[in-house]
C-alpha cells in the first residue's frame, strides 16, 4: 500500500514538474548574451574568388555576353518554348478563358463570362505578340518588363517589350519584397534621362530567386534600417531590387571554360595555317654596320610574327599565303638557305575532349540536352520524337517557374485592362478569368499526361490481377498473403482488398456469365427430336 502511494505521489510531482516546464518554455531572448555579441562574426560565408560580390552592371554585362552565345541562346529559347507551347495552326500560346467559378448558371456569372470573352479578344493578340520576348528576358536576366498603355473605358490599347524595356536599363524598387515602382534609363546618344514609372505604367515579370547572387548594394551605407526586424511591411525601407533569378548564373564558370577552350582551339587551328620561313645567306665579310642592320631586321621580323598571326585570326591574307622574310647580306656568296619554320605547327591532332567536357557541364547547368543546341553527334535524346524536350525533369522544373512568373504578370495586365474598361477590380482569388497555355507541346503537360497514362495502366493491371485472385475463390487469409507477398501491397490495403473479395458475390456458374454467342446450347432430351419430326 505504501509502495503504491509513493508511486502515486512521485507521478503527481513529475506531472506538475512537466507542466511547469511547459508553462516556462525558453524563448529566443534567453540566449546567452556572450553568443549574441560574437554572432555577427560567425554568421554568413567567406568571400572567395567564385563568390566575390559584383556590381549590378558587371553582373548584367556578364549575362549579356553569355546570352549571346549561340548554344546558350538556343537553350534559353527552348526553355521558353517548352513552357509556353503553341497552337499548331494559329501560333498563339496564351489564352484568356473564364474561370471555373463563373461557368455555372446565374445572371452575374453570365455577365462575367461575356465580359471575359470580350476582353480576351483585345488582350490575347497583344499578349501573344510580346510573351516570348517577355519570357526570354526573364530567363536571361531574372527580370522582364512590360510597358502598358491604357485608355479609360476602353482598356489596354497596347503593350511593348523591346529595347526600351531592356532589363539592365530598369531598376525596380521594393518594400519588403513587394515592387512599388521603377527607374528607367532612356539613353539616346549623349542624353541620359531617368524616367520614374509606377506599377500601372510598367509591369514586372520577376523570376523566383532560387540561387543567391553575391552583389554590391547600389546605395551601400545609405539604408541602414533592419528589414527582418520590422513586423509591418509598410514601415520597411524602400530599397533597389537585387539582381537574381537568371538561368545563367550557375553556368558562368563553365561558360568561361568553354569560351577559353574554344578560343584556344581556334587560335591553334589558324596558327597552324600560318607559315613563316627564315631565309639566311652567307654573311662572310659583312661590315659591322651591315651586321647591326641585320640584327635589327631579324628582331623586327620576330616581333611582327604576333601581328601576322593576329591578322590571320581575323581572316586576313596570311591564311592564304606564306610569309617570307628575306634577310639582306653582303659578301661573295648570294645563295639563300632556308633555316626552318618558325610557326610552331602541330604534328598531332587537336584534342577536343576538354571542350566537350566543358560543354556538357554548361548544358547540364542549363538543364538542356546538348544535342538540341547544335551538338547532335553527342547524344541521341531530343532527336526524332524529342524525348528530352518533352519528358526531361530539368525542362519541366524550369517550365513551371516560367509559367508561375508569367501568369503573375499576365494577371496584373488583365487587372489593369479590366479596371480601364469597367472601372472595377478583383482580388486574386476572385478574378473571373484564368490564363491557359497551349500545353500539348509543353514539357510540363507532356509529363503530366505521361504520369496519368502510367497510373491508368497500373490501375488496369492491378484490377486485372485482383479479378484473377477473385476467380480463384480462395479464403481471406490466402488472398491477403498473395496480395502482400507477391503483389507488394501494404498490409492495410491488402487486408481491405481481401475483405472486399470475401464479401463479394461468388463467381457465376460456368456458362451463365458468358456472352450469348459463347453460351453452351441446351441439348434436347433423347427422343424429343424424333417426336417433333414425326409430328
Amino acid at each position: 500500500m505504501f509502495k503504491n502511494l509513493g508511486d502515486r505521489l512521485a507521478s503527481i510531482m513529475l506531472s506538475d514538474r512537466a507542466h511547469a516546464q511547459v508553462n516556462n518554455a525558453a524563448s529566443i531572448n534567453d540566449v546567452n548574451p556572450i553568443y549574441e555579441s560574437l554572432e555577427p562574426f560567425a554568421l554568413g560565408t567567406y568571400e572567395t574568388k567564385e563568390t566575390k560580390r559584383r556590381h549590378r552592371k558587371d553582373i548584367y554585362t556578364q549575362w549579356q555576353r553569355i546570352g549571346t552565345d549561340p548554344s546558350v541562346a538556343e537553350a534559353l529559347s527552348l526553355h521558353v518554348t517548352a513552357a509556353l507551347g503553341g497552337h499548331e495552326a494559329r501560333g498563339d500560346v496564351v489564352f484568356m478563358t473564364p474561370a471555373d467559378r463563373i461557368r455555372g448558371e446565374g445572371k452575374r456569372a453570365e455577365e462575367l463570362r461575356a465580359k471575359v470573352k470580350r476582353r480576351s479578344k483585345f488582350l490575347e493578340p497583344i499578349i501573344n505578340q510580346i510573351v516570348f520576348k517577355l519570357a526570354r528576358d526573364g530567363v536571361t536576366y531574372g527580370d522582364a518588363y512590360l510597358r502598358v498603355y491604357g485608355q479609360h473605358k476602353v482598356g489596354i490599347v497596347d503593350a511593348i517589350c523591346n529595347e526600351y524595356t531592356f532589363p539592365p536599363l530598369i531598376q525596380a524598387f521594393e518594400q519588403g519584397g513587394r515592387t512599388i515602382g521603377y527607374h528607367a534609363l532612356e539613353a539616346k546618344d549623349w542624353e541620359r534621362v531617368v524616367t520614374k514609372l509606377n506599377r500601372v505604367q510598367l509591369l514586372r515579370m520577376k523570376m523566383p530567386r532560387v540561387t543567391h547572387v553575391p552583389q554590391l548594394e547600389t546605395v551601400a551605407g545609405l539604408v541602414r534600417a533592419r528589414v527582418l526586424h520590422e513586423d509591418i511591411q509598410s514601415n520597411l525601407p524602400i530599397v533597389p531590387s537585387p539582381v537574381g533569378g537568371s538561368f545563367l548564373f550557375e553556368i558562368e564558370e563553365p561558360w568561361k571554360n568553354v569560351h577559353l577552350t574554344l578560343a584556344g582551339l581556334n587560335s591553334q587551328q589558324i596558327a597552324d595555317a600560318v607559315k613563316q620561313m627564315f631565309l639566311s645567306v652567307d654573311m662572310s665579310g659583312m661590315p659591322p654596320d651591315a651586321r647591326r642592320k641585320y640584327k635589327q631586321g631579324l628582331q623586327s621580323v620576330i616581333k611582327s610574327h604576333e601581328d601576322y598571326v593576329r591578322k590571320a585570326l581575323s581572316g586576313g591574307d596570311p591564311v592564304w599565303a606564306t610569309n617570307w622574310h628575306v634577310l639582306p647580306s653582303w659578301g661573295e656568296k648570294q645563295v639563300l638557305n632556308p633555316v626552318g619554320d618558325i610557326s610552331g605547327q602541330r604534328t598531332a591532332p587537336i584534342n577536343t575532349e576538354y571542350l566537350m567536357l566543358n560543354i556538357r557541364r554548361m548544358m547540364g547547368g542549363l538543364g538542356s540536352d546538348p544535342s538540341m543546341v547544335g551538338w547532335a553527334d553527342m547524344l541521341s535524346g531530343g532527336l526524332g520524337d524529342g524525348a528530352a524536350f518533352h519528358a526531361s525533369a530539368q525542362i519541366m522544373r524550369r517550365s513551371i517557374m516560367i509559367r508561375q512568373s508569367l501568369s503573375h504578370v499576365l494577371n496584373e495586365l488583365a487587372d489593369l485592362d479590366w479596371g480601364y474598361a469597367y472601372g472595377e477590380t478583383f482580388s486574386p482569388a476572385d478574378r473571373p478569368w484564368s490564363f491557359e497555355f497551349y500545353s500539348d507541346q509543353a514539357a510540363a503537360a507532356s509529363e503530366a499526361i505521361s504520369n496519368k497514362q502510367n497510373r491508368m495502366n497500373s490501375l488496369a493491371l492491378t484490377a486485372q490481377a485482383i479479378a484473377t485472385v477473385k476467380e480463384l475463390n480462395l479464403d481471406k487469409d490466402v488472398n491477403q498473403m498473395l496480395l502482400e507477398d507477391i503483389g507488394g501491397f501494404d498490409v492495410e490495403k491488402a487486408e481491405k482488398i481481401a475483405i472486399a473479395l470475401k464479401n463479394a458475390p461468388p463467381p457465376d456458374d460456368v456458362g451463365q456469365g458468358l456472352p450469348n454467342e459463347a453460351r453452351v446450347p441446351e441439348l434436347p432430351e433423347p427422343g424429343e427430336d424424333d417426336d417433333e419430326d414425326d409430328a
